[in-house]
């Protein structure tokens, strides 16, 4: 049987689950001899998984239905064809691995992942237009806006989240005091050859940073960093920001006794009841101070009284 077809078939047909006559068209044309053994060796349950593999649709809808009955419809055919009570086994093992090989093409074509970059594992033949189709994404990335002081050291990454081939060289640029994605504007600057994907710079200046990754002529993504510089000193800030959170978590730095709060209320509650009981001892003595002051002028008024 001519394995190196299907083989053949199933590299270059694209995983579409939108175009389930294609890839019956595969199953199918590929091993003709197979058509009609394929209600018998494979079983409900994976023709269902196969048609949602196909259509991306499930069981009670109408695409996965009108899928199980291409299925069908194919293998009435070519219901005559026998073969050896020896091959059956052999029969078998082909068809599930037909089936088996077009399940598997699902995973191996990288899905696009935005918002940028040329994606080349992405990349997809369709047969029905006949050419290739890329991701369709712009090579420049946002501009990211990045913050700093005149005294700090930072690192940008020229890194994206999509695989890229190895021993890409990258190049690093800077146009300044100003915020552009115009490449006509941007000077090279010197990188690491050690770490090419990072740049460190310990006295950054306003102005845009960006990294190529790829030739010049064949660029697979830009990325562009916006530096908002400030005049203050990093050191300042860092005081402030320890001052700040002295003030805020005083209580984490300072010990302080555990008082339960209901031997607080009773502290509470004792140093008032003290504090009235002086009152009120400061009242009596008062009243008393008085009255023998009263006493003390009747009687001084008496002894003036019998003298005259």
């Amino acid at each position: 049987m001519a394995w190196w077809v299907l083989a053949l078939m199933l590299v270059l047909v694209p995983w579409h689950p939108r175009n389930p006559g294609l890839w019956l068209w595969v199953l199918m044309s590929c091993l003709p001899e197979v058509n009609p053994c394929l209600l018998c060796f494979g079983p409900p349950i994976q023709r269902a998984r196969l048609c949602h593999d196909i259509t991306g649709a499930f069981v009670n809808q109408f695409r996965h239905k009108k899928c199980l009955e291409a299925l069908v419809e194919a293998a009435k055919s070519l219901a005559s064809v026998t073969v050896g009570s020896g091959q059956r086994e052999e029969l078998r093992e082909i068809v599930m691995d037909a089936m088996y090989s077009i399940e598997d093409q699902r995973g191996k074509i990288p899905a696009c992942i935005p918002p940028c970059g040329f994606q080349p594992a992405a990349r997809v033949f369709q047969c029905a237009t006949c050419r290739f189709v890329d991701c369709q994404f712009a090579l420049d990335c946002p501009v990211q806006d990045l913050w700093t002081y005149t005294d700090e050291t930072i690192v940008l990454r020229c890194s994206v989240p999509f695989h890229i081939p190895t021993g890409l060289p990258v190049t690093w640029m800077f146009a300044p005091n100003l915020r552009t994605q115009d490449m006509t504007l941007f000077k090279e600057l010197k990188g690491n050859p050690e770490k090419p994907f990072s740049l460190t710079i310990e006295e950054p200046a306003p102005g845009t940073v960006a990294c190529r990754l790829g030739e010049h002529s064949k660029p697979i993504a830009r990325k562009f960093f916006y530096l908002n510089v400030s005049e203050g000193s990093i050191e300042e800030e860092k005081g402030l920001e320890a001052a700040f959170s002295t003030v805020l978590h005083w209580d984490d730095k300072t010990p302080l006794t555990h008082i339960p709060t209901v031997g607080l209320a009773v502290g509470f509650g004792s140093m008032a009841f003290v504090l009235l009981l002086m009152a009120s001892w400061q009242c009596l003595c008062v009243r008393q101070t008085c009255r023998r002051r009263g006493h003390q002028r009747a009687r001084e008024d008496s002894r003036c009284l019998d003298s005259l």
